[in-house]
């Protein structure tokens, strides 16, 4: 017998969503479905294998998007880095009118001039952090939100090491405040020109792979995930999520498709991607289950009275067996039922 004369056996309610068919559950045992004619069924094993939710995705492994740096303060262009340089703590990021901007890491840019002691504030507690950091400071001071007369001395320790006027006061265009050590992308000015725009772009000081997702494809992509990152030279890495941003599209966008989700994500070992440049292949992770019992997704048989069953081969027949599902992944779903064991044949669509 065909599986569409099976089928109809079952009071077959007219109805197909997603591949799955729906039944009306009668019972009994029916004649097995042949291998044979245009309506040929076709069969396959339950099979107990691994299941996840995980998927794959092409990203760059690069130094990331570059963010601007603008002067401080009005004035010429003195002195600039070389594209690609790395500027660590308490290097210089660019001069004008001769007066170093140096790099201080922290979350909190410098918003006023540090002066005296008495001030207090989370920009202050980023210099101090720095100054010790930097071996001007103590490490208990460092710790501190207030500018102290050891905050001054230490200021005046560390102009001396830049050769600036020992002033002890800090003022705004002496500090540029950003997250972690940086790389020098492109050099946008020209010494000699006003500082009135973007002197510089700097980037992460390492490389970094960078995905562009559709909104649902990043809904479940958390910081601090750990990913598998595969290199076109064909070796194999690891990394974390360390950030997820949202990018607006505009309209005439030619990629188009809406906003994207940015992706950036750190690599745990630098030297597995120091040579590598290019497209790579990221796997995102997602829930797993290991060995458990799984058919195709197309042997579900969906009833009408609700829920689903499998059409398990038996002797000479088949027989509808109710089951539980679980995870679907990679066109397979997971199963549970009574009888339904490693190895049990049954009639799938596909």
């Amino acid at each position: 017998m065909s599986r569409k004369a099976v089928i109809g056996t079952f009071s077959t309610v007219a109805l197909l969503a997603a591949g799955v068919v729906f039944f009306v559950l009668t019972g009994g045992k029916q004649p097995a479905a042949t291998a044979s004619g245009p309506d040929q069924a076709r069969t396959t094993a339950v099979v107990r294998t691994d299941l996840s939710l995980a998927q794959d995705f092409s990203g760059t492994l690069g130094f990331g998007d570059e963010t601007p740096v603008k002067s401080r303060v009005p004035g010429t262009v003195t002195w600039l880095p070389a594209a690609g340089a790395k500027i660590d703590r308490g290097g210089v990021l660019y001069k004008v009118d001769n007066k170093p901007a140096v790099l201080f890491v922290g979350d909190t840019p410098t918003y006023r001039k540090l002066d005296a002691p008495g001030i207090k504030g989370p920009d202050v507690k980023v210099v101090n952090k720095n100054l010790a950091t930097m071996g001007y400071l103590g490490t208990a001071a460092g710790r501190l939100d207030t500018f102290t007369e050891a905050s001054q001395a230490a200021v005046r320790k560390w102009q001396k090491a830049l050769q600036v006027d020992q002033t002890g006061v800090v003022d705004l265009p002496d500090v540029v405040v950003l997250p972690a050590p940086v790389r020098v992308g492109t050099i946008t000015a020209q010494l000699g020109a006003a500082a009135d725009s973007a002197l510089l772009g700097v980037t992460s000081d390492a490389k970094v792979v960078t995905l562009s997702l559709a909104p649902n494809d990043a809904s479940g992509v958390t910081t601090g995930a750990k990913v598998d990152i595969s290199l076109p030279s064909g070796g194999k890495t690891t990394g974390v999520v360390a950030s997820s941003t949202k990018v607006v599209q505009k309209g005439d966008s030619p990629t188009g498709g809406g906003d994207k989700m940015t992706v950036t994500i750190t690599v745990d070992d630098p030297a597995a991607v120091a040579a590598a440049e290019g497209s790579v292949t990221v796997k995102l992770g997602g829930t797993a289950k290991a060995g458990v019992l799984a058919v195709p997704v197309a042997a579900l048989l969906a009833l009408k009275e609700g829920g689903y069953a499998l059409q398990v081969l038996s002797g000479d027949g088949t027989t509808l067996v109710p089951v539980q599902t679980g995870m679907f992944a990679n066109g397979l779903v997971e199963v549970t039922g009574t009888g339904i064991a490693e190895g049990t044949k049954v009639v799938t669509a596909s």
